[in-house]
């Protein structure tokens, strides 16, 4: 499957964990898509051994697991996430290479609880959104994707990735997590806004 793939070239490949990383150093590639349940070493033991030795390698986790504990360690260990089928894997594999993070929809609520449970309270509060901003990124945080956004407003896709521009501009932010996050940690939205 991964050899159909345009614009990607498979390198290699290890059926275990400790077996990855000697095929890492080895190799040296841009991306690896990791499981995470496998022998020796599981997912997230993996991801963190190979990203300490190749910090710039990119990791994306690619599972059936409908743990969500399995999943947030995956994250926590460094790893990007997509747990949908076979037609978006190329989708996700760029995106994990051009720094974006495709955490499975369903997750978003879940991860971001606990991010809000972990992370302190910033005492920054001088960022403000518009009221239109501010119903796109409610949205958001319950994982809503941009076409329902836009049915929900009665406004055009175009319009609302405009809107979420601007909010990941105000907050630091490079996709729909991290904004979401960073608007948790101002006191933007809260966990009923989930």
């Amino acid at each position: 499957m991964l050899g159909a793939v345009s614009g990607l070239r498979l390198v290699g490949e290890a059926s275990s964990g400790a077996e990855a990383l000697r095929v890492v150093e080895a190799l040296k590639p841009d991306l690896v898509l990791m499981d995470v349940h496998m022998p020796e070493m599981d997912g997230p033991a993996t991801t963190r051994a190979l990203l300490s030795r190749s910090p710039k390698t990119k990791v994306l986790a690619w599972t059936v697991s409908e743990s969500s504990d399995d999943l947030l360690r995956m994250m926590q260990a460094g790893c990007v996430l997509k747990d949908a089928g076979p037609s978006e894997l190329h989708r996700a594999l760029m995106a994990t290479l051009r720094n974006e993070a495709p955490v499975p929809r369903r997750m978003i609520p879940e991860v971001l609880r606990r991010v809000a449970d972990s992370a302190p309270l910033s005492t920054q509060t001088k960022i403000t959104l518009t009221s239109r901003e501010m119903q796109i990124l409610r949205a958001v945080a319950k994982g809503h994707a941009t076409k329902r956004i836009a049915k929900d407003l009665g406004l055009k896709d175009p319009s609302i990735e405009t809107h979420l521009h601007n909010i990941f501009k105000k907050l630091n932010a490079s996709n729909r997590g991290e904004a979401v996050s960073a608007a948790l940690k101002v006191g933007l939205i809260t966990l009923a806004d989930l």
